[in-house]
């Protein structure tokens, strides 16, 4: 009973918070954001001079050799095309999944679906290193803000991150993340939690 009070005054603030203040896409920062995850989930295999794929992601200046150019292992601004989305997105059970199988028996974890969904943005938004303060038109747009609907009917202003478990990750106003249990919300918040998980 608790937990639902709780969760009634997120969705009352967030949409107080929506009232008075204006939204501005901020970019995802690389550093702050993107390289710890990457120093986490990849600097097993891909740091030093002996990293697997010749892809070493420790040094921005090797890092960057691997963003756009003749063998990208990063499209900017194509998350769908770019290898490492792709691969750290794909089944445990595909032998080409990242970290692979050998990796994983090591102690090698995956990327989280929240994770995996921030790497993602960060390369729609075209995969900078460098911070910038605001995001750019194209990223502004991929950070669509969606109304979330509960089964109460009541409704919640915010941008979809992912989805962890029984949860969907919600960004509200003021970067405020909450987790929200899939099974409360109606059914065409249900439909559209899967629909931009699947993308």
């Amino acid at each position: 009973m608790k937990q639902e009070a709780l969760l009634r005054s997120y969705f009352i603030a967030a949409a107080i918070t929506l009232l008075v203040q204006p939204q501005k896409a901020v970019a995802i920062d690389f550093k702050e954001e993107i390289r710890p995850i990457l120093s986490d989930k990849c600097f097993k295999c891909h740091s030093g001079p002996r990293a697997k794929g010749k892809l070493r992601m420790d040094s921005d200046d090797n890092f960057a050799k691997r963003i756009g150019g003749d063998d990208p292992v990063i499209v900017p601004g194509d998350a769908v095309g770019s290898m490492l989305a792709v691969k750290a997105g794909l089944p445990r059970s595909n032998g080409d999944a990242m970290p692979p199988p050998p990796a994983r028996e090591r102690g090698s974890e995956p990327m989280t679906t929240a994770e995996l969904n921030l790497v993602k943005k960060w390369i729609a938004e075209g995969a900078k290193l460098e911070a910038s303060e605001e995001a750019p038109a194209e990223a502004a747009m991929a950070a669509t803000v969606h109304t979330w609907v509960n089964t109460e009917g009541k409704k919640l202003e915010a941008e979809f991150v992912g989805t962890e478990g029984a949860n969907v990750t919600l960004k509200m106003a003021g970067d405020k993340v909450i987790n929200y249990p899939y099974a409360k919300l109606n059914a065409e918040s249900q439909a559209l939690a899967k629909k931009l998980a699947a993308e």
